[in-house]
């Protein structure tokens, strides 16, 4: 027989525990247990709790009427603040994994705040395991009321004996044998938080035996952390997550699991649908209905305003205060005594302003109160958060001696404040406690504006949010404009918003009128967020989208917004685009007002280009357009160039985007028909070859092209000739020409040195960077400079090692009266001490030049004070940059005395 592998020990352990909670079942017999489980659903079905607006249905007939909704949890890592949506778990399928059949000594906490659903989905557990279909493992489930615990203060009992007063249907020995086999046990604490002053009484002792007695808190203590039955798995929820125990945040309702509510709510499926929607675009709602008691009072608001014809709610604030006043319309009582009434719930935990109330039965309509009203002990806690934010903010409009508006309240708070300075969302509120001080709304007004002018100028965006949002809840377009001018709204990154900071957003710039500059940049916009965007797109002058993700239902909001809006600049660098995206795009702008577009680093296929291609000859306004990067390749650029000689481009980047020789035919064709408009064209790092640049120099002698980028395309001094020839041509218009990272070499590099002598040449800059020249090409560059026939006013000579012999001819041309360079690179040219008297006389003489960058030379401490003195002597010099020199930190001190260099 062969031996067990470890695989086959745990196997059969595992079956042992199986056995082992078989053995524990044949202990207590059938009949106990269903009595006892007929037991747990009377509890269930007859709960205290009321049926009230704000604090929810019953729990039993939620259950017995099928309309319990399950909720979502999340995981605690200890990171309160990491919510993602995305690691959101239906309850049903942690407790099922958390609990699952042989385990034991489990303990899971399900926590969250009031109103999340944490009873009703553990009373749900409890009447799931009553009716045989969950956690059929367990033989016993029992509750461990909280406030059973709380009593053991002053007094000890043993855990065996309080559980056997509470369950009296279950005998002494039965319970007993039980509790000596904990392993099959599920108990449950709900509420822990009613122990928090035992949980914050240290307990230097615990036990281990249940016949034991001792306090509440050794008992709640033993419990938690398994000294006592430390076989059984425990259920728990508090309103926060229990240190060194497995939590689990109850998070409320997905969008799916709202929907679900609604159906179950609503009988009539289409109705149903169309109030979900309905609410889910109520200003303000979106954030609050993850709460399963919020979802509940939201319904029978809707309910109640369908049946009697009446105005839905409009924000969250005119909620609240419709809400308000369905508590209130029964109540018979006149205004100022409303007005106290609202006035002191505001004040709450404060309790002296209730006095006259306490006996009021409108008091539990908004608080839970537990204990005897006329005891000091009694405790009063609002049934909804929401409600108690809204009385809070109430009560500073209803409340003369309240003088200030506090900056550490809650978001809530101020988002109320600003829609209770609407006169038509208190309205409901006020046909009950009066007009609202119209001085109250003014001191709001001042503090808003005030607020929002500290917030926008600091860089927090999270902060401008907010302050968003305020001004939309206002719904006070002049006091928009006053809060915010159209130079706060250009100068921040607007990247990580949520759908309701997208609205908010779009209101604040149709309030202003426009945007200058609308900066998302590696924003992850969803197809909601992207619609919520669209007025704010459509105002924005320029829009930044650069390492952005969009889908194809981001970018068809994006082209609306485009097609019929004002943007003149779109910057989508660096982003990913789904297929069909940019077919979507191209179409819409061809409508557009759209000049500059920006595609660097983005996928294009040729099928893409062709749909670029009829956007171009369709009627776009494009001015620029930015391809680099997207390896269009030849088949693509080929559908390209047929609408160049149809469209109002002016400049075209195609760098990077694996073109070669065999495209520039249809490229050269396009630019010589005569009726292009194109003036920049950037190939830099394609494969464009001596037989492609021939084909280019012929387009030049057509003065097509002020600026031409061919660095870095495999060019030789083979091309030198015909490229020459064209910048000597009458017709020849170019100002800016790049030659850099190409094997030119002398004989070449000569040839464009002679086509600079003559008086047609109109370059203005020239870039020869890296293309292998002498110091003959050097000596020849100075007889240009100081022909008096030269425009350059730009010279770019880096990485061309010539040494202090090839620059000297440099320096010589700068001390001549005809030069006209403003700007020189001379960057690792192999550069010494030995030149820089020359460099610092010439520099002097010069009356044109403001930059001149000696980056990567091998120049030394010695040459600091004299290059010094010429920047402190000659302050029309912008800029010298000695970057990357053999100087050591002994001169730095010396060289930041002047500013202008740079080192």
């Amino acid at each position: 027989m062969k031996s067990n592998t470890p695989l086959d020990i745990r196997k059969l352990q595992d079956f042992s525990r199986l056995l082992g909670s078989a053995a524990m079942h044949s202990e207590i017999s059938y009949d106990v247990q269903q009595m006892h489980k007929e037991t747990l659903r009377s509890s269930v079905l007859n709960s205290t709790l009321p049926n009230s607006l704000l604090g929810g249905q019953p729990v039993g007939k939620v259950i017995q009427r099928g309309h319990y909704t399950p909720l979502s949890v999340n995981a605690y890592d200890g990171d309160r603040a990491r919510v993602n949506k995305a690691d959101w778990e239906a309850l049903e399928d942690v407790i099922s994994r958390e609990f699952p059949p042989g385990s034991e000594g489990r303990r899971l906490v399900l926590y969250g705040g009031v109103g999340m659903g944490k009873t009703t989905a553990v009373e749900k557990v409890i009447w799931d395991w009553t009716a045989g279909t969950r956690l059929q493992h367990y033989t016993l489930l029992m509750r461990v009321p909280v406030w059973e615990l709380a009593t053991l203060e002053a007094k000890a009992e043993s855990l065996q004996s309080m559980l056997g007063r509470i369950y009296t249907h279950i005998s002494t020995e039965i319970l007993s044998d039980a509790l000596r086999r904990p392993q099959s046990l599920l108990l449950v604490l709900d509420g822990l938080e009613q122990l928090q002053h035992l949980l914050c009484t240290p307990s230097s002792s615990s036990i281990c035996d249940v016949q034991e007695e001792a306090t509440g808190s050794v008992l709640l203590h033993s419990l938690l952390h398994g000294s006592l039955l430390a076989e059984a798995s425990m259920l728990i929820t508090s309103r926060e997550p229990v240190q060194s125990l497995r939590c689990f945040e109850v998070v409320g309702f997905s969008q799916t699991q709202r929907r679900t509510f609604f159906q179950q709510f609503f009988s009539e499926g289409g109705q149903a649908e169309r109030l979900f929607r309905q609410c889910e675009q109520v200003l303000g709602v979106y954030e609050q209905c993850f709460r399963p008691a919020f979802c509940w009072t939201l319904c029978n608001v809707f309910k109640t305003q369908l049946e009697s014809k009446n105005t839905p709610p409009e924000t969250l604030t005119h909620l609240l205060c419709i809400i308000t006043h369905m508590l209130l319309q029964n109540q018979k009582m006149h205004a100022e005594q409303t007005r106290a009434l609202l006035t002191s719930l505001g004040k709450l935990p404060d309790q002296s302003g209730l006095g006259s109330f306490l006996h009021h039965p409108v008091l539990s309509a908004f608080l839970c109160i537990s204990g005897d009203v006329a005891s000091p002990d009694t405790t009063f806690s609002f049934l909804s958060p929401v409600m108690q934010e809204f009385l809070l903010a109430a009560s500073f409009y209803l409340d003369q001696s309240v003088l200030e508006i506090s900056d550490k309240r809650s978001d809530l708070y101020y988002t109320f404040l600003a829609g209770l300075s609407d006169s038509v969302q208190c309205k409901p509120i006020e046909d009950y406690v009066g007009k609202f001080d119209e001085s109250r709304m003014s001191v709001f007004s001042q503090w808003l504006v005030g607020h929002a002018s500290r917030v926008l100028q600091d860089g927090d965006v999270t902060k401008h949010y907010c302050v968003f949002r305020l001004l939309q809840h206002a719904r006070n377009s002049s006091l928009v404009k006053e809060s915010i001018s159209k130079s706060l709204l250009k100068a921040w990154c607007y990247r990580s918003m949520q759908e309701p900071d997208c609205a908010a957003l779009s209101y604040v710039v149709s309030c202003v009128g426009e945007m200058e500059d609308m900066n998302l940049y590696r924003a992850d916009l969803t197809s909601e967020q992207a619609e919520k965007l669209i007025p704010a797109l459509r105002l924005s002058k320029s829009i930044g989208l650069s390492q952005s993700c969009l889908s194809l239902a981001a970018v068809t909001h994006l082209s609306t917004a485009l097609a019929d809006g004002r943007t003149v600049t779109l910057d989508l660098s660096h982003s990913r685009l789904e297929k069909e995206s940019v077919k979507t795009l191209f179409h819409a702008l061809s409508r557009s007002a759209l000049e500059s577009l920006n595609l660097c680093g983005c996928s294009l296929a040729p099928a893409d280009c062709e749909a670029l291609a009829q956007m171009l000859s369709g009627g776009s306004r494009l001015r620029v357009l930015s391809l680099r990067g997207t390896d269009v390749e030849d088949q693509g650029f080929i559908h390209l160039s047929s609408a160049l000689e149809n469209c109002r481009l002016l400049e075209i980047d195609l760098s990077l985007c694996s073109l070669t020789a065999a495209s520039i035919p249809a490229l050269s064709s396009a630019l010589n028909s005569g009726f292009s408009e194109l003036r920049k064209l950037n190939l830099n790092q394609n494969t464009v070859t001596d037989d492609g640049m021939e084909l280019i120099s012929q387009v030049l002698t057509k003065g097509r092209l002020n600026s031409l980028n061919v660095s870095d395309c495999e060019l030789t001094g083979s091309c030198c000739s015909s490229l020459a020839a064209a910048l000597q041509s009458e017709n020849c218009r170019l100002s800016e020409l790049n030659l850099s990272i190409n094997e030119l070499g002398q004989s070449g590099a000569l040839q464009i040195c002679e086509a600079l002598m003559s008086p047609k040449c109109t370059l203005e800059i020239l870039e020869m960077s890296r293309c292998e020249l002498t110091e003959e090409v050097f000596r020849a560059l100075r007889s240009v400079l100081t022909s008096g026939v030269s425009k350059l006013i730009r010279l770019s000579l880096g990485v061309n090692s010539v040494g202090d012999a090839g620059a000297k001819h440099i320096w010589e041309a700068l001390r001549h009266k005809h030069c006209k360079l403003q700007y020189l690179d001379l960057d690792m040219v192999s550069l010494t001490d030995a030149c820089v008297e020359d460099l610092c006389e010439s520099v002097a003489a010069s009356s044109t030049l403001s930059t001149l960058i000696l980056k990567n030379n091998v120049m030394t401490d010695s040459s600091v004070p004299r290059l010094v003195k010429l920047m402190l002597d000659r302050p029309q010099m912008a800029e010298l940059n000695l970057q990357y020199n053999d100087f050591s930190e002994d001169v730095f001190e010396l060289m930041d005395t002047c500013q202008n260099i740079v080192y």
